[in-house]
């Protein structure tokens, strides 16, 4: 009896483990980018009249270059804690475009502290991958729970292509 009720209990975690394993991921690969050969000179404030409150941030991020999608670079800064906020600015023209999912996101947690790469991107693809909780339009609107959520770039707008939930211990 002691057996059976050890061996049941044993296929129950692989199998748990398994399933977790099973899941697939989107991968940067899978959303190419081409790497432009372009650098933004200065934020475009005339049609981006918002980046005015962040000139300093944007500015910073300007510096460093080209580092998502092909031509855009992702600016972030601390919001609180456990708060990120963000926004991307098309190294072609210095517009600056303001994702939802990147206003305020809440930072993902483990056992040991906040996950080290919350918000995950590259210079050659068009996947961004937010781990936490995305920003909201509205402070009205409700959070939305905790995990990993898979965006891809297209058309200058944040397009979710996948969620997988945080794993409960």
């Amino acid at each position: 009896m002691k057996g059976s009720v050890l061996t049941i209990a044993l296929v129950a975690m692989i199998s748990v483990t398994a399933s977790a394993q099973a899941v697939k991921r989107p991968s940067f690969k899978a959303y190419p980018a081409n790497i432009e050969k372009t650098k933004a000179k200065a934020i475009n404030f005339r049609q981006s009249p918002d980046a005015r409150s962040f000139r300093t941030r944007l500015t910073q991020a300007i510096r460093g270059g080209v580092n998502f999608a092909g031509h855009y670079i992702v600016a972030g800064w601390g919001c609180g804690t456990g708060c990120i906020s963000g926004a991307m600015i098309d190294a072609r023209n210095g517009y600056v475009y303001w994702p939802e999912q990147l206003n305020a996101l809440g930072v993902g947690d483990t056992e040991n502290g906040y996950v080290d790469e919350p918000v995950a991107y590259r210079k050659n693809s068009r996947l961004l991958v937010i781990t936490g909780s995305p920003g909201k339009a509205n402070d009205d609107d409700p959070d939305l729970p905790s995990g990993e959520y898979y965006y891809v770039w297209k058309a200058n707008k944040l397009r979710l292509i996948k969620y997988i939930a945080k794993p409960t211990n």
